[in-house]
Protein backbone atom coordinates (compact mmCIF):
# COMPACT_ATOMS: atom_id res chain seq x y z
CA UNK A 1 0.00 0.00 0.00
CA UNK A 2 2.78 2.47 0.86
CA UNK A 3 4.53 1.78 -2.48
CA UNK A 4 1.34 2.84 -4.28
CA UNK A 5 1.27 6.10 -2.32
CA UNK A 6 4.94 6.68 -3.13
CA UNK A 7 4.35 6.13 -6.87
CA UNK A 8 1.27 8.40 -6.79
CA UNK A 9 3.27 11.18 -5.11
CA UNK A 10 6.09 10.73 -7.61
CA UNK A 11 3.67 10.98 -10.55
CA UNK A 12 2.02 14.06 -9.05
CA UNK A 13 5.39 15.79 -8.65
CA UNK A 14 6.41 14.88 -12.20
CA UNK A 15 3.17 16.27 -13.61
CA UNK A 16 3.48 19.47 -11.56
CA UNK A 17 7.03 20.01 -12.78
CA UNK A 18 6.11 19.43 -16.41
CA UNK A 19 3.22 21.90 -16.33
CA UNK A 20 5.34 24.58 -14.66
CA UNK A 21 8.16 24.22 -17.19
CA UNK A 22 9.77 27.38 -18.52
CA UNK A 23 9.25 27.97 -22.22
CA UNK A 24 10.40 30.27 -25.02
CA UNK A 25 8.65 30.17 -28.37
CA UNK A 26 7.81 32.16 -31.46
CA UNK A 27 4.30 31.90 -32.80
CA UNK A 28 0.97 33.45 -33.64
CA UNK A 29 -1.82 34.47 -31.26
CA UNK A 30 -4.89 32.29 -31.65
CA UNK A 31 -6.98 33.67 -28.81
CA UNK A 32 -6.89 36.06 -25.86
CA UNK A 33 -9.42 35.42 -23.09
CA UNK A 34 -10.24 37.97 -20.38
CA UNK A 35 -11.99 36.80 -17.22
CA UNK A 36 -13.21 38.69 -14.16
CA UNK A 37 -11.91 37.82 -10.70
CA UNK A 38 -14.03 35.21 -8.98
CA UNK A 39 -14.93 33.37 -12.19
CA UNK A 40 -14.22 29.67 -12.79
CA UNK A 41 -10.61 30.01 -13.98
CA UNK A 42 -9.79 33.25 -12.16
CA UNK A 43 -9.90 32.96 -8.37
CA UNK A 44 -10.68 36.05 -6.34
CA UNK A 45 -7.44 37.67 -5.12
CA UNK A 46 -8.97 38.49 -1.73
CA UNK A 47 -11.11 36.38 0.59
CA UNK A 48 -14.85 37.14 0.50
CA UNK A 49 -14.91 37.65 4.27
CA UNK A 50 -12.14 39.51 6.09
CA UNK A 51 -10.51 37.25 8.64
CA UNK A 52 -10.61 38.11 12.33
CA UNK A 53 -7.17 37.99 13.94
CA UNK A 54 -6.67 36.54 17.47
CA UNK A 55 -6.14 40.10 18.77
CA UNK A 56 -9.60 41.15 17.51
CA UNK A 57 -8.39 43.13 14.47
CA UNK A 58 -9.68 42.41 10.95
CA UNK A 59 -7.27 42.17 8.07
CA UNK A 60 -8.58 43.60 4.83
CA UNK A 61 -7.37 43.09 1.30
CA UNK A 62 -7.19 45.89 -1.25
CA UNK A 63 -6.56 44.84 -4.84
CA UNK A 64 -6.73 47.04 -7.92
CA UNK A 65 -6.09 44.40 -10.57
CA UNK A 66 -8.70 43.56 -13.14
CA UNK A 67 -9.02 39.79 -13.32
CA UNK A 68 -7.18 37.19 -15.39
CA UNK A 69 -6.08 36.78 -18.98
CA UNK A 70 -5.15 33.73 -21.03
CA UNK A 71 -3.05 33.91 -24.19
CA UNK A 72 -3.19 30.97 -26.60
CA UNK A 73 -0.30 30.85 -29.07
CA UNK A 74 0.22 28.44 -31.96
CA UNK A 75 3.95 27.76 -31.88
CA UNK A 76 5.94 28.18 -35.07
CA UNK A 77 9.21 27.41 -33.29
CA UNK A 78 9.95 26.29 -29.73
CA UNK A 79 13.38 27.38 -28.48
CA UNK A 80 13.12 26.19 -24.87
CA UNK A 81 10.63 23.93 -23.09
CA UNK A 82 7.62 22.37 -24.80
CA UNK A 83 4.45 23.55 -26.50
CA UNK A 84 2.51 20.30 -26.12
CA UNK A 85 0.39 19.73 -29.22
CA UNK A 86 1.79 22.83 -30.93
CA UNK A 87 -0.41 25.29 -29.05
CA UNK A 88 0.51 26.73 -25.67
CA UNK A 89 -1.60 28.69 -23.20
CA UNK A 90 -0.11 31.39 -20.98
CA UNK A 91 -2.04 32.69 -17.98
CA UNK A 92 -1.57 35.86 -16.01
CA UNK A 93 -3.43 38.19 -13.67
CA UNK A 94 -4.50 41.49 -15.21
CA UNK A 95 -2.64 44.25 -13.45
CA UNK A 96 -3.50 47.79 -12.54
CA UNK A 97 -2.91 49.07 -16.08
CA UNK A 98 -5.08 46.50 -17.85
CA UNK A 99 -4.41 43.44 -20.02
CA UNK A 100 -0.84 42.84 -21.21
CA UNK A 101 -1.31 40.14 -23.82
CA UNK A 102 -1.38 41.18 -27.49
CA UNK A 103 -4.25 40.83 -29.92
CA UNK A 104 -2.26 40.69 -33.15
CA UNK A 105 -1.83 38.50 -36.18
CA UNK A 106 1.90 39.25 -36.31
CA UNK A 107 4.61 36.86 -35.13
CA UNK A 108 5.47 37.24 -31.43
CA UNK A 109 8.07 35.72 -29.10
CA UNK A 110 6.75 34.60 -25.71
CA UNK A 111 8.76 33.65 -22.64
CA UNK A 112 7.50 32.09 -19.43
CA UNK A 113 9.88 31.80 -16.48
CA UNK A 114 8.69 30.64 -13.07
CA UNK A 115 5.11 31.53 -13.98
CA UNK A 116 5.94 35.05 -15.17
CA UNK A 117 4.99 35.67 -18.81
CA UNK A 118 6.51 38.31 -21.09
CA UNK A 119 6.39 38.77 -24.83
CA UNK A 120 7.77 40.86 -27.66
CA UNK A 121 6.75 41.51 -31.24
CA UNK A 122 9.07 39.61 -33.56
CA UNK A 123 10.74 41.60 -36.32
CA UNK A 124 12.18 39.50 -39.13
CA UNK A 125 15.23 40.82 -40.99
CA UNK A 126 17.52 38.86 -43.31
CA UNK A 127 16.11 35.54 -42.01
CA UNK A 128 16.73 36.45 -38.36
CA UNK A 129 14.22 37.25 -35.61
CA UNK A 130 14.73 40.39 -33.55
CA UNK A 131 12.99 41.20 -30.26
CA UNK A 132 12.40 44.37 -28.27
CA UNK A 133 14.51 44.21 -25.06
CA UNK A 134 12.13 46.69 -23.38
CA UNK A 135 9.27 44.18 -23.79
CA UNK A 136 11.18 40.93 -23.24
CA UNK A 137 13.85 41.95 -20.71
CA UNK A 138 15.41 38.54 -19.98
CA UNK A 139 15.40 34.94 -21.11
CA UNK A 140 16.45 32.21 -18.67
CA UNK A 141 17.68 34.92 -16.31
CA UNK A 142 19.97 36.46 -18.95
CA UNK A 143 19.26 40.09 -19.96
CA UNK A 144 18.23 40.24 -23.62
CA UNK A 145 20.25 43.40 -24.19
CA UNK A 146 23.89 42.76 -23.30
CA UNK A 147 24.67 46.49 -23.51
CA UNK A 148 21.50 47.84 -21.88
CA UNK A 149 20.52 49.44 -25.17
CA UNK A 150 16.87 49.75 -26.22
CA UNK A 151 17.71 48.72 -29.81
CA UNK A 152 16.21 45.51 -31.19
CA UNK A 153 18.20 42.39 -30.30
CA UNK A 154 18.70 39.28 -32.43
CA UNK A 155 17.05 36.33 -30.70
CA UNK A 156 19.75 33.91 -31.85
CA UNK A 157 22.41 36.13 -30.20
CA UNK A 158 20.52 35.98 -26.89
CA UNK A 159 20.15 32.20 -27.22
CA UNK A 160 23.89 31.89 -27.88
CA UNK A 161 24.65 33.84 -24.68
CA UNK A 162 22.27 31.59 -22.75
CA UNK A 163 23.99 28.50 -24.15
CA UNK A 164 27.43 29.85 -23.28
CA UNK A 165 26.31 30.46 -19.69
CA UNK A 166 25.33 26.83 -19.03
Amino acid sequence: MSIIKFVAILLFCACSTASAQDVLLAGHVQRVILQPSGSENCPAPCPAVATLQPNGLRTICVYNGGGCETLEVKADHVYRGEAGDGTRQFKSRIGEWGPRFPVTEELIVVSEEAGSVSWSPATERDGRIFIDPKRLRSIAGVPTSATGSADLVALDDVLARIGARH
